[in-house]
């Protein structure tokens, strides 16, 4: 079959552009989306002439030529051009017509890679490879509306203005004030933290709390080590303050039963995905975060926990495995424009006597955590009292403070408490400026 494309229809274009240039900036085109080389060569030299202040005709696009030759341009072929259109006006239309038949070229080139690698590959990468076509599909659609524009550092001044007067927040909120001012905000859009404890510190019920906190703006939640059940349990009683005990054994009062019906009200509008299963790769919470992200920000990803991922490659060494799978938890971050918050086991051997506290050292299986994260958050409880305190180590920080904080340890309600915050406050959306 052969590709859509109508050289008529771009010979229009290329036209209308040496007719009256005025009419460069109402085509909604990009250079690439030409089907013919020529004339993707020739639409970036008007292009460049344009933003120059240069006159657009063929007497001096021949002249450009003349240094910087286009194969298959002549003088008369540029005539040719400038002949096609009987107005200039007609070159929006035009060029719609152009770059929708190179969108459907793209969509045609995702469906061929998808028969060719969906032919080639392996019954296990399966999810890689629909990630990946995924990937050049979205990739197709988000190309839709763009075009070239001339950017002035007077267009950029005026917006950084804007930006300084009115400053918009950069980072959202962890839920507990002692640790945004830590992390010189909150958590911040592009970043990775990796919060470490060994088994029954309180890292999941950790993360509970940072998921309802986040509940307002935006979090999608992994968990590779609880049911879906157990863990709404646990963000309940930590949103409603009703006891954990009471709603895992179904011995709710008539007062606990009024807070988990507003609950039931105020989280119907709220962006908080929870997704269960024992196994997980990244390819995996890659596509369900994209099809999250379609309906909307997702400010914060919590992935419970970093060590359970089911690795890329199961021949690698484990090392290497868990070094991958932080590297690309980091990369989420970035693609999605999101914070990741991945959790960790610490190595059991750190909660000897003679070592009391964990450090960095301390991750379980790979060094690579330690190098990828922006953040590195380590938690120490010592003791099992109902109510006591747990330390969080903020070890490492590339953007802000380490050191200790101390937070409340209420296991009792699934909760980590500070400063007192209510868990329905409406937070800000974090947006770039």
């Amino acid at each position: 079959m052969q590709p859509r494309h109508d050289l008529d229809a771009e010979m229009i274009v290329l036209g209308s552009a040496m007719l009256d240039s005025r009419v460069i900036d109402d085509c909604v085109i990009d250079a690439e989306d030409f089907y013919r080389p020529a004339h993707e060569q020739l639409w970036t030299l008007i292009l460049t002439e344009h933003r120059a202040g240069n006159p657009i005709n063929p007497v001096t696009l021949a002249q450009k030529l003349l240094g910087s030759p286009i194969k298959g341009l002549t003088d008369v072929y540029l005539h040719e051009c400038l002949a096609t259109p009987t107005t200039a006006r007609q070159a929006p239309h035009y060029a719609s017509m152009v770059r929708s038949m190179a969108r459907l070229r793209r969509i045609a080139d995702v469906g061929t890679a998808l028969v060719q690698s969906s032919s080639e590959a392996d019954w296990a990468t399966v999810d890689e490879v629909l990630e990946a076509n995924r990937a050049r599909l979205d990739g197709v659609v988000q190309m839709e509306g763009t075009q070239a524009r001339v950017r002035t550092f007077a267009d950029a001044l005026k917006l950084a203005v804007d930006r300084w007067d009115k400053p918009k927040p950069r980072a959202f909120r962890t839920g507990w004030p002692e640790l945004d001012d830590m992390l010189n905000g909150g958590w911040r859009p592009g970043q990775l933290t990796v919060m470490g404890a060994r088994p029954a510190v309180g890292k999941s019920l950790v993360a509970g709390c940072a998921a309802v906190a986040a509940a307002e703006y935006g979090c999608g939640f992994f968990s590779l080590e609880m049911s879906e059940e157990d863990m709404v349990d646990r963000l309940v009683s930590h949103a409603t303050e009703v006891n954990l005990a009471a709603i895992s054994n179904h011995r709710l009062k008539d007062d606990d039963w009024s807070r988990i019906s507003d609950l039931v009200q105020k989280s119907a509008d709220w962006p908080l995905y929870v997704e269960e299963a024992s196994q997980f790769s990244m390819a995996q919470i890659r596509s369900k975060v994209r099809t999250w992200t379609r309906r909307g920000p997702v400010p914060l990803i919590v992935i419970d926990y970093l060590q359970l991922v089911t690795p890329a490659s199961r021949s690698d060494q484990r090392e290497r495995q868990v070094s991958r799978i932080a590297e690309d938890c980091k990369h989420l971050a970035k693609e999605f424009n999101t914070h990741v918050l991945a959790l960790a086991q610490v190595n059991r051997g750190s909660t000897q006597r003679e070592i009391k506290t964990p450090t960095m050292s301390d991750l379980r299986e790979s060094g690579g955590i330690e190098a990828h994260a922006d953040n590195i958050i380590l938690l120490h409880r010592e003791g099992t009292a109902e109510d006591s305190i747990i330390e969080l180590i903020i070890a490492k920080n590339r953007h802000g403070k380490t050191g200790n904080l101390q937070l409340n340890w209420r296991p009792h309600v699934a909760s980590v408490s500070g400063n007192h915050r209510n868990p329905y406050e409406r937070y800000e959306l974090y947006q770039t400026a």
